[in-house]
């Protein structure tokens, strides 16, 4: 990009119902700042601030209007849907921001709800903006690049809102009852591309999940074309390996959607052209794209010691630099807007300006169920603080910037994976600047995996589990990883508990859990659950917090848009 800096002026205001554009561009056009898309199509200058603005969106602070605790980008909504699984806690609970879908209250008209809903269609408008723009710009490669940055970022938010909104069994029969009752089963979004006039937003109903479907896959293979010889200054700047592997995450939903749904199918191909044979072949594009992305990217997975954050323990998952990262947001001092409510705050326990710390023990932890999973021959294991090393000096099993004292006040399971930027622990302007992980490589192994066994066969799937664990994540000399499932159901399983292991805290897991619609289970004896948290889904069905409420302002001016049920304390908290 030219000029990384004028993405500061630049001020889109938009609805969620319909596509507008309000942008004040005073730099670029100084007599009134106002620029409609004929003007914005012409300036070089507008062109590339309004496709930094889709780029600099994952780092959007307080989007909504009012200051939500995870309104600091698309890190604190990926916490949100953390807080929706099994396996991340806040070890004071009154500092826990992101309670939402832990205590499973206030799920229906609230506005930490709405902003979800908020947040996604503003990027989607930012990326629709910057596109009608570029229909009205000169033909260049670069603006073809442009297009094909936009047109991804565009399929990642429909792919989140399509998961987050559709509506899937909960077995409450209060609430399935109100869905089949307003038809909304096979729904999911208001669909809003640059065509979308005004008056059809008004009026706009949730689109059948096969035009969604046709509409991302559509995006990302327009993408792939216009990114084939794209050569990406940074890793927030999306790119063919980053399409490939979208394009594996959606062909990985597809083929567990026709696997437990083998109507949908049929659906489908009676609506779209996208002609798929099974869902075994859904599975097989899913790996095929995951191993495109891996070979493209040249990424590899972290090694122990970059787990861990180096030498001087400062890199641990906050530089885009890293060499597992396929994309990532990219933070600097300017995008912290508080020194306290922001991702590092929240999650990094060695800091001193968030809450996430000693002083008000706003630690994040990970569930006993799954730690206690987890053998001494992984070596991911020490990412957590074990019950009976807590409340003593880390020695030389924990990797840690903190002074003895300091680290023996963390209570057990205190997560250490993330570091502040640089090791700094004090300044929140450079601490806080920490980049964001949107895909990791260690991903697409997984989901190779899954979709190898899906496709190929239980043993084959298997055998791609066990090398990626044997070969990246245990220390063989202490034991070697061995997947004991028997059948595809639990081998499945096996491979969202490797995922809930790698990707704690990133908010990778709550799209497995709903895709495959695995119980959640926080309540058991000996749970580290805090009480107002212990709450178990119903095997075989969704969750019911998991199908998000859609915003109740977006029925006020879209006429044609029903609501999910409102999920709140449907199930009642499990008790000792």
């Amino acid at each position: 990009m030219k000029n990384k800096n004028i993405i500061r002026i630049m001020k889109v205001v938009c609805l969620a119902f319909p596509l507008c554009l309000n942008s004040c561009i005073d730099e670029v056009f100084p007599e009134n700042g106002q620029a409609s898309i004929d003007q914005i199509g012409k300036s070089d200058q507008a062109i590339d601030a309004m496709v930094n603005s889709v780029v600099a969106f994952v780092n959007a602070y307080n989007t909504y209007g009012f200051q939500g605790w995870h309104d600091f980008g698309y890190s604190g909504y990926n916490l949100l849907r953390e807080a929706a699984c099994e396996d991340f806690f806040c070890h004071e609970p009154k500092f826990d921001f992101f309670s939402t879908y832990g205590t499973c209250n206030e799920m229906g008209d609230a506005d930490n709800v709405n902003t979800i809903w908020y947040y996604s269609y503003k990027f989607i408008n930012a990326a629709n903006n910057a596109l009608s723009a570029l229909d009205k710009a000169d033909d260049t490669a670069e603006n073809r690049f442009y297009r094909g940055i936009c047109l991804t970022y565009r399929a990642m938010n429909y792919m989140d809102l399509v998961r987050m909104y559709e509506y899937k069994k909960t077995g409450v029969e209060k609430l399935d009852n109100e869905a089949e009752g307003n038809n909304i089963y096979g729904l999911t979004v208001p669909v809003i591309t640059t065509e979308t006039t005004e008056e059809e937003g008004r009026n706009n109903q949730r689109a059948p999940f096969y035009i969604v479907y046709q509409l991302i896959l559509d995006d990302l293979e327009t993408a792939e074309k216009l990114l084939a010889d794209y050569q990406r200054p940074t890793k927030n700047m999306p790119c063919t390996s980053v399409v490939h592997g979208l394009m594996a995450r959606m062909w990985l939903e597809m083929g567990s959607r026709f696997e437990l749904y083998p109507d949908d199918l049929g659906t489908l191909n009676s609506n779209t052209d996208l002609n798929i044979a099974s869902k075994e072949a859904c599975f097989a594009q899913a790996a095929e794209y995951a191993r495109k992305a891996i070979d493209e990217s040249g990424a590899v997975p972290l090694t122990e010691k970059e787990w861990f954050g180096g030498d001087t323990y400062t890199t641990g998952f906050n530089s885009v630099l890293a060499n597992s990262w396929i994309w990532g947001s990219i933070m600097t001092s300017e995008d912290v807007y508080s020194y306290w409510n922001n991702f590092a705050g929240s999650m990094c326990p060695e800091q001193t300006f968030g809450y996430g710390n000693r002083k008000w023990q706003g630690y994040k932890m990970i569930s006993k169920k799954l730690f206690d999973s987890m053998p001494d021959a992984d070596w991911r294991k020490t990412t957590w603080i074990a019950p009976e090393d807590a409340h003593k000096v880390p020695g030389t099993k924990y990797k840690t910037l903190l002074n003895d004292n300091d680290f023996a006040d963390m209570p057990p399971y205190t997560g250490i994976k993330f570091r502040p930027k640089n090791g700094e622990m004090n300044d929140y302007t450079v601490g806080a600047a920490i980049d964001y992980p949107l895909m990791r490589v260690e991903e697409m192994y997984l989901i190779e995996a899954e979709a190898t066994g899906m496709s190929q066969g239980l043993a084959a799937g298997i055998s791609k589990l066990e090398d990626f664990v044997n070969t990246y994540r245990y220390e063989v000399s202490l034991g070697r990883y061995s997947c004991e499932a028997d059948n595809l159901k639990d081998f499945q399983k096996e491979v969202i508990r490797q995922k809930r292991i790698e990707f704690w805290g990133e908010g990778v897991v709550f799209w497995d859990y709903k895709r495959l619609e695995l119980q959640v289970v926080r309540g058991y004896p000996g749970t580290n659950a805090p009480v107002g948290y212990r709450f178990n889904s119903i095997e075989g069905y969704c969750a019911p917090w998991m199908n998000i409420f859609i915003s109740i302002y977006e029925n006020v001016y879209n006429k044609g848009v029903v609501l999910n049920p409102d999920p709140s304390q449907a199930i009642n908290e499990w008790t000792e």
